[in-house]
């Protein structure tokens, strides 16, 4: 089957957000993320503001029958990392040296997410590359025990380093980097 990747802004994005939420519930609902309810009802509000980060970009991927199998977005991560609970998190966790060494003209993936019927076929390792691959640097927060997260190790991304145990009470979260920015 060919994947078809399609590249949005935020105007461009709005017209398919309903899929993506779609998408979202059904890839968030299932374990290892097991989201509550709430949580996914919190989901596009959380959608929404993105969109309005600046730099927002979206990839999306969809199969032949153009039904969405994967979607990946993400922004640049700004200069000024105040007022954010992530970023509070890691100049916390890290220190603000090395946390700016992280995000420093980094693209920061905010979500990425396929399809269970369509995971294993290389729609997720597409993504991951389109979105950052013209960064000098990326990095993301997953779970280090969810498969997504052997993708980024195979792909040679590296654990930066584990959050506090508050930052997400369901699981223990690590910020992912790519390998050429732990080096």
């Amino acid at each position: 089957m060919a994947y078809r990747v399609h590249q949005y802004d935020q105007p461009g994005i709005t017209p398919i957000s309903p899929h993506i939420i779609e998408l979202y519930r059904r890839c968030y609902a299932a374990p290892p993320w097991s989201e509550t309810p709430e949580q996914l009802d919190g989901y596009p509000a959380k959608l929404a503001a993105a969109t309005k980060r600046p730099g927002f970009t979206a990839l999306t991927a969809r199969d032949d029958s153009g039904r969405l199998a994967g979607v990946c977005y993400g922004w640049p991560t700004p200069a000024d990392l105040t007022g954010s609970h992530i970023y509070d998190a890691l100049v916390k966790t890290f220190g603000p040296d090395a946390t700016a060494a992280l995000t420093r003209d980094a693209f920061e993936v905010a979500e990425l997410f396929v399809h269970p019927e369509h995971q294993g076929r290389g729609i997720g390792r597409r993504l991951l590359a389109e979105a950052t691959g013209h960064w000098p640097a990326a990095w993301l927060i997953t779970d280090p025990q969810a498969p997504a997260a052997a993708l980024y190790r195979k792909l040679g991304w590296r654990e930066f380093g584990a959050l506090p145990a508050d930052f997400y009470p369901q699981l223990r979260l690590s910020v992912f980097a790519r390998a050429d920015m732990t080096a």
